[in-house]
C-alpha cells in the first residue's frame, strides 16, 4: 500500500490577509526588486560615480540613488521600453516573487525615482 501524501505546511497561506507591518515589508522588498530590475534593463552604471560599478558594468550598491539620478536623463522612448522590460521580468525574465511585486511592476517608475 502506498504511503499517504500529506499537504505542505505553507499551502493556502497566499489567501491570508497580511498585517500592516507585513504589507510594508513586502512593499519595500518589491520596490527593491523592481529597482534592481530597472538597473539591469537600463545601464545606469555608465553614469555612476563609483568606479567599481563602471568597472564591473553593473550597479553594485543600492540602486535607488543611481536610478534617481539617471532616470530623468533618459529619453521618453527608452523609459517606456524599460518599463515594458521590467514588467516582463528584465533581461532574464524573472517572475515576480509576490503578488504585490507583480502589481507594482505595472505602475510607472515615477513612484520610486522621485
Amino acid at each position: 500500500m502506498p504511503a499517504k501524501r500529506t499537504k505542505r505546511g505553507q499551502r493556502g497561506l497566499f489567501n491570508k490577509r497580511l498585517t500592516p507591518d507585513e504589507q510594508e515589508v513586502q512593499r519595500e522588498a518589491a520596490f527593491a526588486a523592481i529597482k534592481r530590475l530597472y538597473c539591469a534593463v537600463v545601464p545606469v552604471w555608465r553614469t555612476c560615480r563609483r568606479g567599481y560599478c563602471r568597472r564591473h558594468r553593473c550597479c553594485i550598491g543600492s540602486p535607488g540613488p543611481c536610478l534617481k539620478r539617471a532616470w530623468p536623463l533618459l529619453p521618453k522612448p527608452i523609459q517606456d521600453r524599460a518599463q515594458k522590460e521590467v514588467q516582463a521580468g528584465g533581461p532574464r525574465r524573472i517572475a515576480a516573487a509576490t503578488h504585490t511585486e507583480w502589481l507594482l511592476r505595472r505602475f510607472p517608475p515615477s513612484n520610486f525615482t522621485h
